[in-house]
């Protein structure tokens, strides 16, 4: 799946950042001023102008690229009145979007909205995650606090290759709380053997 296409099934099984970060590369009317008004009903619009206007909207939609994840954000996270005639979003008039929330597709959405909860959850756990990698050379002890699990996986990998050359030992890693958690690492865990330790 890139950003600038999406298929319907993809969209409904992405993750919110994946859908927002489609639309906002590809969809045809991001950031472009003179499509701004298209979507939304003026105040004093007459019927007969709004369905013209709505028609003009669907139309627009359905050629863009991203319209399926469009859709699955407005499901989700949007607009949409099942009383209110007043909005197109991702090619579809907002009670429509709103029968589909509400009815049709409720229990999916509910599910697909706290699975985007929990993924946002699992990465700023990750985010806030730190860790401590610490290995000895010939000059002395080397300790890097602060790190990032990828960046634990690359030096860590790097330290391996030290070691395998015999130029680094006691390779180790370290949570927040000072626990060795070295073979949660895949640079640690990838051969099965034991860490090389001092002579």
């Amino acid at each position: 799946m890139t950003l600038n296409r999406i298929a319907p099934e993809a969209a409904r099984l992405a993750r919110r950042p994946v859908l927002q970060a489609a639309v906002d590369a590809g969809a045809r009317c991001s950031g472009r001023e003179q499509y701004r008004g298209l979507f939304d009903r003026n105040r004093g619009s007459s019927p007969a102008i709004w369905a013209a206007q709505q028609a003009g909207a669907q139309k627009f939609c359905e050629g863009c690229p991203v319209r399926p994840a469009c859709e699955e954000l407005e499901l989700r996270y949007g607009n949409g009145d099942r009383n209110s005639d007043d909005l197109v979003r991702g090619g579809r008039r907002g009670q429509d979007l709103a029968i589909d929330r509400e009815i049709r597709q409720a229990r999916r959405l509910t599910a697909a909205a706290a699975a985007d909860w929990q993924h946002l959850l699992e990465l700023n756990a990750e985010a806030r995650e730190r860790f401590t990698l610490a290995f000895a050379m010939e000059p002395g002890p080397v300790t890097r606090t602060g790190l990032r699990r990828d960046a634990v996986e690359r030096i860590g990998a790097m330290a391996m290759r030290a070691a395998d050359r015999g130029e680094a030992w006691d390779i180790a890693v370290y949570d927040k709380t000072g626990a060795d958690v070295t073979f949660d690492f895949d640079f640690a865990s990838e051969d099965s053997v034991d860490l090389p330790a001092a002579a």
